[in-house]
């Protein structure tokens, strides 16, 4: 669990990375209420002692008839100091919980510093784009009959979808097809939990700054409560990628080194409210409540963390080129990069509906910061470390169906479909 112990213990790197974040955390305001808890607990633990000794000694005095009644008295007020001190460092302690939590990651050293776009470097551009205009995905799908978001917004509200034939059944191929992929790779398919424990969600991302963008149980529980029924569920949110299933996973565990590493790919629903991108992207399925998406995780040991870095961004890279579709390469600024994350690689496919790259997935390191705080370590010989957690969008499957459609739209309107999905889709081209 995160204290402030390993903050102190990193307090120069968590400084740097401030200002090369850019960041308001207030480290100075935690530091300092981190130094009046530390010395109220000790004040609290000598009046404890006293007081423990004080009853000692008027018990004495009982039985030997003495009058203990100003020692009463005295013991009386030193209980009442006790408990207000004792409500005001746990004020402290509420306080200083909330803040820890939320203390960014320490950069990676290749991170460019400067505030995005501007700062943000592209390492990599793959593929011909072939056309750089063209109808939108979600026009070209709606003349189709295979998109609809006229009932969807009836049924859940705005940015939700029905799939319809052959739409779906691309879905079902593109999940599908990464799922082998992956499989053939060594992976271990994992299907997460869609809900987890707040406990367990504030391990794996920063509650602090994050919680808005996700979905809760707050509303059903309270009904629940309200209706009486015997047992009430604590507090659930839905998760926002599988990455975050899959890092609290193995919450308080501890492995042995050689059983690392891990390697998973989860595939799962995912549900985000997008708060703050109102009137952006709302066409069509690019920006949604909800889609599918195949996520690779890896636990490694700290050593290893670049080996598999490497690796699973070269897994991401073979799905857009299999799929032929242009990409590059971004890696991501210091005032760009995730407040849980070391490094980020996000790789932005072209969409010639927009005439701009636009981003599809990423890879990142997390290094510690998920594993600190989730106690997941692994034994190196005797010494007990931290795990590193990395992950890897495999397919962000919603995002990657409007770029096929967007690059795979034929003169007559249809959508011709990539060749290594023919072989699940048992067709060639998407009609009305």
């Amino acid at each position: 669990m995160i204290t402030t112990k390993y903050v102190r213990d990193h307090i120069d790197e968590i400084r740097q990375t401030l200002k090369n974040r850019n960041s308001n955390f207030p480290i100075d305001e935690l530091l300092s209420l981190d130094e009046k808890w530390r010395v109220m607990r000790t004040e609290i633990q000598e009046l404890q002692a006293q007081r423990n000794k004080s009853s000692i000694e008027i018990s004495e005095a009982k039985k030997k008839g003495l009058d203990v009644k100003s020692r009463i008295a005295a013991l009386g007020e030193l209980k009442k100091k006790l408990d207000g001190m004792q409500a005001e460092i746990t004020a402290y302690e509420t306080k200083i919980d909330g803040m820890v939590w939320n203390v960014p990651n320490v950069l990676d050293s290749s991170v460019p510093i400067g505030m995005p776009p501007e700062a943000n470097k592209v390492i990599k551009t793959w593929g011909t784009v072939k056309k750089k205009n063209g109808p939108n995905h979600a026009d070209v799908l709606t003349k189709l009959g295979l998109l609809d978001e006229e009932r969807a917004a009836k049924t859940a509200g705005a940015r939700f979808f029905y799939l319809r034939g052959d739409l779906a059944l691309l879905e079902q191929a593109v999940i599908r097809y990464a799922i082998d992929k992956m499989c053939k790779k060594g992976y271990t398919l994992i299907s997460p939990p869609y809900m987890l424990k707040k406990k367990y969600y504030k391990g794996v991302a920063p509650l602090g700054v994050f919680e808005d963008a996700l979905y809760r149980t707050s509303e059903a529980r309270e009904a629940e409560a309200v209706n009486n029924f015997e047992h009430v569920d604590e507090e659930l949110f839905m998760i926002s990628t599988a990455e975050h299933s899959l890092a609290a996973m193995h919450a308080e565990e501890t492995f042995s080194g050689n059983e690392l590493p891990l390697k998973y790919v989860g595939f799962s629903p995912s549900f985000r409210r997008e708060a703050g991108s109102h009137g952006k992207d709302t066409k069509g399925i690019f920006r949604v409540h909800q889609f599918n998406k195949i996520e690779q995780f890896v636990y490694c040991r700290r050593e290893d963390e670049q080996k598999y870095f490497d690796e699973i961004l070269a897994n991401s890279e073979e799905f857009m080129q299999e799929l032929n579709i242009p990409y590059r390469l971004v890696l991501l600024s210091s005032g760009d990069t995730g407040h849980q994350m070391s490094k980020t690689v996000d790789w932005e496919a072209y969409f010639p509906g927009q005439g701009d790259y636009r981003e599809l997935g990423s890879c990142s390191t997390a290094r510690e910061w998920q594993s600190v705080r989730l106690d997941i370590k692994y034994d190196e010989k005797g010494e007990r470390r931290y795990v590193y957690t990395l992950n890897s969008t495999g397919i962000s499957v919603q995002r990657t169906i409007a770029c096929i459609v967007e690059n795979y739209v034929t003169d007559k309107g249809t959508v011709a479909v990539p060749d290594v999905l023919v072989p699940y889709m048992g067709k060639t081209e998407i009609r009305k």
